[in-house]
């Protein structure tokens, strides 16, 4: 189906340095509001990126509304907003989601991750509301920005298929696990879509044969963090 028979993947990289209690990380970062200037907005940021990661979206939202309130730089005002559509994610409130994605769209932020991110998590949440045929756009535009990420491939995929164009939406799973073979999300939904609609075997001919080497990728990668894990 494709020229390109290359599987890639990657990992989460864990942060360096000697692991602390989640209390003691927070005593230390609410130590750093007593900076001024772009140490205290930075401050700001991990505050909000530490209680979103511990389960606390409402005290992560409050530091990235202090953020919003005290800076006019637009690419950090993006970031915030881009964060506070991650916060709705988190919740299941899409539609504000959609809303804050949307604002730090308006933005429009030089940085290539926030410009990826704002693009594929609005496409997300649109396919998730079933404004699938709206959703592609973005999912598109995502993809020109970071080719090689596997996340904008997989909900262009969900997008497609929510038209009803199986064999592209095939196609753009597979695009997603050679991505990152890591993430077997994109598998999961390229094996269901094909037991649904056996039929597009018709417009892809060698679609077994490319799920197959889909699952292999996926297994191996799954074999490497089992062995890692245990040296």
């Amino acid at each position: 189906m494709s020229n390109d028979e290359s599987f890639y993947f990657a990992f989460p990289r864990q942060p360096p340095g000697k692991p602390i209690t989640q209390e003691e990380a927070e005593r230390l970062l609410l130590e750093k509001l007593k900076k001024t200037g772009n140490e205290y907005l930075e401050a700001l940021w991990s505050l909000a990126y530490f209680y979103s990661k511990t389960g606390q979206q409402k005290e992560s939202r409050q530091y990235l509304d202090r953020l919003i309130a005290n800076t006019d730089d637009p690419e950090k005002r993006a970031g915030a907003y881009l964060a506070l559509g991650q916060l709705m994610d988190q919740m299941g409130n899409f539609e504000d989601a959609i809303g804050f994605y949307s604002q730090a769209f308006s933005l429009e932020p030089e940085n290539t991750a926030t410009w990826y991110l704002i693009n594929n998590n609005l496409g997300y949440c649109l396919n998730i509301n079933n404004r699938h045929a709206e959703a592609e756009s973005y999912c598109r535009h995502a993809i020109q920005i970071d080719p090689s990420r596997q996340n904008a491939y997989k909900n262009l995929g969900i997008s497609l298929a929510g038209q009803g164009d199986y064999p592209q939406a095939a196609r753009n799973y597979i695009k997603a696990t050679r991505a990152n073979a890591a993430d077997s999300r994109a598998l999961d939904l390229l094996e269901q879509l094909y037991f649904e609609h056996p039929e597009m075997k018709i417009e892809i001919p060698d679609i077994e044969e490319e799920i197959q080497k889909c699952r292999q990728a996926v297994m191996a990668v799954l074999e490497y963090r089992q062995k890692k894990s245990q040296e």
